[in-house]
């Protein structure tokens, strides 16, 4: 999916509200007869499964495709989507979703002075609202800072779990030591007072696959979760379905289904113009973030990624803020697969990959302002490795 108009982002928001609460979704997009893709392959496993293992994939897709409705307790009283497929399925089940499902947030940061305040009920301004319940104002007529975000892939999950907390502090530079005008570095979220590095999020606020899910199902679906006690997701709602709304094992299932997708792979292009745009790309300075391999339980991984938080906005940018990862800062996203998850950023805002290099700013301005000075062939190579990606 790509950009689309007001109007059609209308239609596709009033059609899945009719789906959810008239019972006529559209179908589900897999199911237990549907091929399992390669292993390596988009929407595929990440590894050789057992057959014991492959029954909890399957599983965990069905979960993961289930479209919920309002008699599962569906949003309470607000909601992103109906499934975790409607918002990743770009390029394949569990990838990127397009502009039309970007998701807003909100806040006040008093015109930009500060301090930045979190409103009442958090800063997700959800998609859609169920007409039975009802909720608060969104926004506020206080809010004064908005940021839109974009649903990221989750394909290759499973490999950033793997790599250890050494390999990704070893990249951290908080105090820019080295003097090269990049200062990244690690989140850490506190769960039941011990601090865990954070994986996962715009903001690395999540540290394991099964928080993401427990997350992503109460905060986008607005489903109750068995057992939110790392302080992700919420147990109960009073929307008057029994809680949890979604059990233990499928929380497993979907967790070991998202754990086990496989990375997006290389294009596997052979053009000189691909090894010579790799070499650009770290010539001008982007490998300094998107750093192409670590090392992980299962040996070497290619996310280009440090999976460190980094300002990368322009000057004066206002947007959200969280713990330890103040606006303008985000996780520096892998880019495999890039290629395919067109537009770009943390909102959608760059329609191309061009776009999104030149929108770099803060502690990548030097790299943004390399890469302008190439020369129209050079630039050509680097994209060409990038759409290799």
């Amino acid at each position: 999916m790509k950009r689309s108009t007001f109007a059609m982002v209308a239609m596709i928001a009033v059609a899945a509200m009719v789906g959810v609460f008239a019972g006529s979704s559209p179908a589900e997009f897999v199911d237990d007869n549907t091929p399992v893709p390669p292993v390596g392959a988009e929407g595929g496993p990440l590894f050789p499964l057992s057959s014991g293992e492959l029954a909890t994939w399957i599983s965990g897709r069905r979960v993961f495709d289930r479209d919920f409705h309002s008699e599962d307790g569906i949003g309470f009283p607000d909601f992103n989507g109906d499934s975790c497929r409607g918002c990743h399925q770009d390029p394949a089940i569990g990838g990127a979703g397009g502009l039309d499902l970007n998701v807003s947030r909100f806040a006040f940061d008093n015109g930009g002075a500060g301090p930045f305040t979190n409103l009442f009920g958090g800063q997700l301004n959800h998609r859609f609202r169920r007409p039975d319940t009802p909720g608060r104002e969104d926004p506020p007529k206080n809010a004064d800072v908005f940021e839109q975000r974009q649903p990221p892939s989750i394909l290759g999950l499973g490999l950033i779990e793997l790599v250890s907390e050494s390999e990704i502090l070893a990249n951290a530079d908080p105090n820019d030591a080295n003097g090269d005008g990049v200062f990244g570095y690690a989140r850490f979220i506190n769960v039941n007072g011990v601090d865990e590095l954070g994986r996962f999020g715009w903001k690395a606020g999540v540290p394991a696959i099964q928080d993401f899910s427990n997350d992503a199902m109460s905060n986008e679906l607005g489903i109750t979760v068995p057992d939110a006690s790392r302080g992700f997701g919420f147990e109960t709602d009073a929307d008057g379905f029994p809680d949890p709304e979604v059990s233990l094992s499928e929380i497993q299932d979907l967790s070991f289904f998202m754990s086990n997708l496989a990375a997006p792979p290389r294009g596997g292009a052979t053009s000189p113009l691909v090894a010579n745009g790799e070499a650009l790309f770290s010539q001008v300075g982007c490998a300094l973030c998107h750093v192409p391999m670590l090392n992980s339980s299962v040996g070497p991984i290619f996310p280009y990624s440090n999976f460190l938080l980094h300002s990368v906005a322009p000057p004066n940018f206002r947007g959200m803020a969280e713990p330890d990862a103040p606006s303008g800062f985000y996780r520096t996203p892998p880019l495999w697969g890039i290629s395919k998850t067109a537009p770009y950023m943390h909102d959608g805002s760059s329609e191309t990959l061009m776009d999104a290099i030149f929108a770099h700013r803060g502690e990548a301005t030097s790299a943004n302002a390399m890469f302008n000075e190439l020369s129209a062939g050079e630039k050509t190579e680097l994209l060409a490795f990038l759409n290799d990606l």
